[in-house]
């Protein structure tokens, strides 16, 4: 067994030195072709031959994150000002399409699966890196301070302490599922659409409506 444990730790440093040989190829052969790139390359150009290059030398590729680029920004925060927003992540582009279309159920809590985000680029990169494992597809959640702050204080005065507005937010009661766990649904006129962010795509819902007012049963208040 100790030979066989030394032979392991012996295959494993080779393997290390290995990838370090590749990424030191790899650095030296970008040194030599971005000396020659004329200054008028757009980021396109490089990232292009950086890719040709990640293929030939068989290197793990580094994830794009257009999370930040000016498009996806707006889209994000140009409700923040009278609006809260969150975010969910999702790997499948169907299940966005699904929740663009039907609104966002969740179970239980709601801020087990949504984040709420700010236009502040420290507090929204770290609440990324977090989430960003869950899938590259972000759907975005909108909802008026007004409806929000409404509700907050309608479940405030009937002593909800466990119910949250997002908890009332579909206009249909919850339900119980095979699991015996309650599922609460969100509206589709709070979902603002989601993104691609390793692309930057944007597909925005167009019944959106972070304003949008609907008549609350009593039930869903018990």
């Amino acid at each position: 067994m100790e030979y066989l444990a030394i032979g392991l730790l012996v295959g494993y440093i080779l393997f290390i030195h290995l990838q370090m040989h590749k990424k030191d190829r790899l650095i030296e052969a970008m040194v030599d072709k971005l000396s020659k790139i004329e200054k008028d390359w757009d980021t396109d150009q490089i990232l292009s031959l950086l890719e040709k290059h990640r293929v030939q030398y068989n290197v793990t590729p580094a994830i794009r994150n257009r999370l930040f680029d000016e498009p996806v920004q707006k889209f994000l925060f140009s409700n923040e000002n009278n609006s809260k927003i969150f975010i969910h992540y999702t790997k499948d582009e169907l299940t966005a399409k699904k929740i663009n279309r039907e609104g966002f159920r969740f179970i239980e809590t709601f801020e087990k699966t949504a984040e709420q985000v700010f236009s502040d680029s420290v507090d929204l990169n770290y609440k990324h890196n977090i989430r960003k494992y869950y899938g590259k597809y972000i759907v975005v959640i909108c909802i008026a301070n007004e409806i929000y702050n409404h509700f907050f204080e309608e479940l405030k005065l009937l002593n909800k302490q466990n119910t949250q507005p997002e908890h009332v937010l579909s206009g249909i009661p919850s339900f119980i599922n095979d699991n015996n766990e309650e599922v609460f649904t969100i509206s589709n006129q709070f979902i603002k659409g989601f993104i691609n962010y390793e692309t930057g795509a944007i597909v925005p819902n167009p019944e959106f409506s972070p304003s949008y007012k609907y008549f609350i049963s009593k039930e869903q208040f018990n």
